[in-house]
C-alpha cells in the first residue's frame, strides 16, 4: 500500500492595498504567523479606493466626515505606539497621485519571486520614509534593495497579464466580501484589519 504524503499546509489569501496604513501596521504581525505556522499565502495587492470601495460603500479618506477623519489620526498614532512601529500619520504623499503604478509593480515583484516583502517595502515608503511612490525613482529603489531590474519590471507591470491580475484581485475582494485592507482569508472566513490578527491566528492553532 502506499501512503500519500498529506499537504498540510494552511493557504491565507492576503488582500491589501499598497497605499493602506493598516496594511503597514500589520505587514511585521502577519509575516511572523507565516513563519509560525508555516502559511502559503497567496498575495493579492487590490484596487481598494478605485475598484472595492465605490462596490462596497466604502469612502476615500479626504472625503470622510471630519470626526472620521480625526479619530483615524488616533488610531494610527495608537496602534503605532501599541505595535512599536514609526508611522508618519499624515505623510506628505499621502494619497499619492497614482497609487496604481507601484500595485502593478507589486504585482510584477511577486511574479518574480519577491513575496510580502517588495509590498512591505512599498508601503514603507509611504508611512515612515514619506516618499512618493509615484515617482519611479521612489521605485527604482525599492527594485534595489531586492536586485531587481527597476526597467524590466516596469515592462512586464505594464503588461496586460499583470493589469489583468490587479483587476483580478479586486473582483475577487468584492466576490468574496472583501471591503477594506488588509484583510486575510482562511477556508473562506474573513478577518479584515491588522488589529484582527490575533483572532486569525487563534483559528491558527484550532487547525
Amino acid at each position: 500500500m502506499v501512503i500519500k504524503d498529506i499537504d498540510t499546509t494552511m493557504k491565507i489569501e492576503y488582500y491589501y492595498s499598497v497605499v493602506s496604513p493598516f496594511a503597514y501596521l500589520g505587514v511585521n504581525k502577519f509575516k511572523e504567523l507565516i513563519k509560525k505556522y508555516s502559511l502559503e499565502v497567496i498575495e493579492k495587492p487590490f484596487d481598494l479606493v478605485g475598484k472595492v470601495f465605490p462596490e462596497t460603500g466604502g469612502t476615500p479618506v479626504p472625503k470622510r466626515h471630519p470626526a472620521r477623519q480625526k479619530y483615524r489620526l488616533i488610531e494610527l498614532e495608537r496602534f503605532g505606539k501599541k505595535l512599536n512601529i514609526s508611522i508618519n500619520k499624515q505623510p506628505k504623499f499621502f494619497p499619492p497621485s497614482d497609487p496604481h503604478k507601484a500595485a502593478l509593480l507589486t504585482i510584477a515583484a511577486i511574479k518574480a519571486g519577491i513575496s510580502i516583502d517588495f509590498g512591505k517595502e512599498v508601503l514603507t515608503k509611504v508611512w515612515l520614509d514619506e516618499q512618493d511612490i509615484s515617482q519611479d525613482s521612489v521605485l527604482e529603489d525599492v527594485c534595489k534593495k531586492f536586485k531587481l531590474n527597476f526597467h524590466e519590471l516596469q515592462t512586464t507591470a505594464n503588461s496586460e497579464e499583470v493589469r489583468n491580475i490587479y483587476l483580478s484581485n479586486s473582483n475577487d475582494a468584492i466576490n468574496k466580501g472583501v471591503f477594506g485592507a488588509p484583510s486575510f482569508l482562511l477556508n473562506n472566513e474573513l478577518f479584515w484589519g491588522q488589529d484582527r490578527l490575533d483572532f486569525l491566528e487563534d483559528k491558527l492553532k484550532s487547525k
